[in-house]
């Protein structure tokens, strides 16, 4: 029990100790959050919490899920769906900028032309415009796969993108209500 006792009064003499040094409480958990922030607002491969991340290859399905269901929603007039879509495939492009930074020159650049232009065709409900946006998107995923490398591979190149000829979910309704 006295040790015990020691040991508290040890820790709480530590904490006081380190308040005193960093300041009043508030003071010292900001210091703390801004050092949190500071270490996890940049890729480090070191971490073990970054080396287990996605990388890019996951999102680019994530995104071939995204635009197949944003084309037959878009065929089938449910433009909610394929706003949807539009909007989580701007949230993967969001995740390789941090998890893959060495990605942003390549990906940025499309994403910030095809993904308004997708979004613009989407919410004027102009199907004509929309395939047009879809077809110049999905070009743009065809030009920066030649000039990518990555993993085994020498070049994506052998990943060419198409429009979809079949949902690749069969129990999505996309005329929704």
């Amino acid at each position: 029990m006295k040790t015990l006792r020691l040991a508290l009064v040890a820790l709480i003499g530590i904490a006081l100790l380190v308040s005193a040094w960093q300041g009043p409480p508030a003071v010292a958990q900001e210091n703390v959050n801004k050092a949190i922030d500071e270490k996890f607002s940049k890729y480090d491969e070191k971490l073990p919490l970054w080396s287990i991340q996605p990388g890019t290859a996951p999102r680019m399905i994530e995104l071939t899920i995204y635009f197949n269901n944003m084309w037959f929603g878009a065929q089938a007039g449910n433009w909610d769906l394929a706003r949807f879509e539009a909007y989580r495939s701007e949230e993967t492009i969001k995740g390789v900028y941090v998890v893959r930074p060495k990605r942003i020159a390549s990906l940025k650049p499309w994403a910030e032309s095809a993904l308004p232009a997708l979004i613009k065709a989407i919410e004027a409900k102009d199907k004509a415009a929309f395939e047009k946006a879809y077809d110049t998107a999905i070009a743009g995923c065809n030009g920066c796969h030649v000039g990518s490398s990555g993993g085994p591979l020498k070049s994506m190149a052998a990943f060419k993108i198409t429009r979809p000829t079949a949902p690749l979910f069969s129990n999505i309704d996309f005329k929704g209500r």
